[in-house]
Order: C-alpha cells, then sequence, then structure tokens
C-alpha cells in the first residue's frame, strides 16, 4: 500500500472523536474473522476498535506505544501485546495491524512481521456482538470489557473489519 492511497481514505481522531457502528439490526455471529487497521500517532494509549460486551468481545488498543489485543468469546479472553523490538509504535509513522480469527485460533501482526499466535479459552468459537462496532474511541472507553486503556485514540487511522465465516 501507498502511502497516498491511505491518506485518501484516512480518519483523523483527536481523543474525542470516533465512529459509531449499530449492530443490533445486523448482529455479528461469525467464527472467523479478519481486521486489517493502518494507524499513525504520537499518542502512548488509546482505543481503537472495540465490539461486543460482557464476556463476548474484540478490543484493540495503543498500550504504552504496544498494540494490545484481547479477544473473549464468552470463556476467558486471549490477550497479546505486540512491542518493536526497537522504539515504540507511536513514532508518528504508517503502522499495518492484521488480526485474524478462525475459531479459537487467533493471529495479530503488526507491519507484517511481528506475529504472536494463540488460542481463545475452552470451546467457544463463535463471535457474538449485537451491540456497538466503536472505531477510534467509545462514548466511556474505561468501562469497555477488557480495555486495557481509559481513552479515546488520537492518530490518523484506517480500518476494514469484516466477518469471513458468516453462520
Amino acid at each position: 500500500k501507498s502511502k497516498n492511497r491511505k491518506e485518501e481514505y484516512v480518519a483523523t481522531f483527536k481523543g474525542s472523536e470516533f465512529f459509531c457502528y449499530d449492530l443490533s439490526l445486523n448482529p455479528i455471529q461469525s467464527s472467523s474473522d479478519e481486521i486489517t487497521l493502518s494507524f499513525k500517532t504520537l499518542q502512548r494509549n488509546g482505543l481503537m476498535l472495540h465490539t461486543g460486551k460482557s464476556a463476548d468481545y474484540v478490543n484493540l488498543a495503543l498500550k504504552n506505544g504496544a498494540v494490545s489485543l484481547v479477544i473473549n468469546l464468552g470463556s476467558g479472553a486471549f490477550e497479546a501485546l505486540v512491542e518493536p523490538v526497537n522504539g515504540k509504535f507511536n513514532d508518528n509513522d504508517w503502522h499495518d495491524v492484521k488480526v485474524t480469527r478462525n475459531l479459537r485460533q487467533v493471529t495479530i501482526s503488526v507491519d507484517g512481521i511481528l506475529t504472536t499466535t494463540g488460542y481463545t479459552q475452552e470451546d467457544y468459537t463463535m463471535l457474538g456482538s449485537d451491540d456497538f462496532f466503536y472505531v477510534g474511541g467509545s462514548p466511556s472507553t474505561a468501562d469497555l470489557p477488557g480495555s486495557p486503556v481509559s481513552n479515546n485514540f488520537m492518530a490518523q487511522a484506517f480500518v476494514l473489519a469484516e466477518p469471513l465465516g458468516e453462520v
């Protein structure tokens, strides 16, 4: 992806703005998902995206300059923290995040190099959300289940999220 192409589709978040998609009429019910997100920021902490409530959610955030992912399918959370070899991801350069989930297996990569793979707990394999899908923040980020941060994102970002395994 070229930087020029990326900037055509970029959203700028200044800490109080966020996108909110109401999923009540078209809930997510998937066994596999892929989320692709690019961002650049100087901020160390902030919510990138979140969907779900109680024990069924996905939370992606920047925490102390590292990318944090928390996924819970109803029986316990899978947590990953991806840190760069040198420095932090809040260096005002573009970084590409890709999260894929197939049943219980979750993989997160940042910039195509740093990869963590793991499994959600127990036997639950479906992500279900009929709540809201937040991008760049929420009305009350600190209260979201699994959220490692309390503030909204201050960054430029672009996001593509798609359920791959409809049921």
